[in-house]
């Protein structure tokens, strides 16, 4: 009976447990369907996630492109309304100084009844102008004239003071103080030396005395006794003559004056 029993437990025991796999393997195929499921929402999922990162990072890109785009913009649109202040200031300023010729305008034209009137005495003054130019002119050839009149006489006066002296040194016997040329030949037998130079080129002077000079020195005196035009002949005074020297040509012959 008891085997029976043990039989019939350890049957109850199988079947149970059959049971329970039939239900434990609906439950696992049903739980595996779920997670196919699950899984197959889950790489959905994750696809759309990665198209929606991609379209994230493209709307980066594209606002960071357009935000230096605005900031340029908006740069540029400072940029203008100052450069439109400025025009609006200088518009201004220009509409001010209109303003302001304009009321001068207005206060000439009030103050100018007669225009033609205004015009004859500018017309007078032009003409007024004209005649004053031409009377410059004509002032200024006159002080041309009278200039050259005051050289002429300042010339007169130096060659009248040149004459006098001129006359008063040939009344005295001298030759003109600047006078200076040379011994161009000597006469041993009469003591006599020919001079380069006379009345009309230098001036010298019948009667005058002439100095001898070498090397800085007076050696002798001369007396002039013969005047021509480019020449001149003069007497070697004796008691004149240095010691050890005679007279020479090629000597510096000088004016002896007082």
């Amino acid at each position: 009976m008891w085997v029976k029993i043990s039989i019939a437990a350890l049957v109850i025991a199988l079947l149970g447990g059959a049971m329970y796999y039939l239900d434990n393997e609906e439950a696992l195929t049903k739980e595996r369907k779920e997670c196919g499921f699950r899984y197959k929402n889950l790489s959905e999922l994750r696809k759309d996630f990665t198209d929606e990162k991609n379209k994230y990072v493209e709307f980066l890109v594209k606002n960071e492109g357009l935000t230096a785009s605005i900031n340029a913009l908006t740069k540029k649109k400072d940029e203008l309304e100052a450069a439109n202040q400025e025009l609006a200031s200088a518009n201004e300023a220009k509409k001010s100084e209109l303003q302001t010729q304009q009321n001068a305008l207005a206060d000439l034209r009030s103050k100018s009844k007669d225009m033609e009137s205004i015009q004859a005495i500018a017309d007078r003054i032009k003409g007024l102008e004209e005649e004053s130019k031409q009377l410059q002119v004509v002032k200024q050839g006159e002080q041309s004239k009278h200039d050259a009149i005051v050289a002429e006489t300042e010339q007169l006066v130096v060659n009248n003071n040149a004459l006098r002296q001129l006359k008063a040194d040939q009344d005295a016997h001298l030759s003109p103080p600047n006078l200076k040329t040379r011994v161009s030949q000597v006469i041993d037998d009469f003591n006599v030396v020919v001079i380069e130079g006379g009345a009309s080129d230098l001036g010298v002077v019948p009667g005058s005395k002439l100095a001898v000079m070498r090397d800085g020195n007076k050696i002798a005196e001369l007396d002039v006794n013969a005047v021509e035009s480019r020449v001149s002949t003069a007497t070697v005074l004796p008691s004149t003559v240095a010691a050890g020297e005679r007279v020479e040509a090629g000597d510096v012959v000088v004016s002896v004056r007082p």
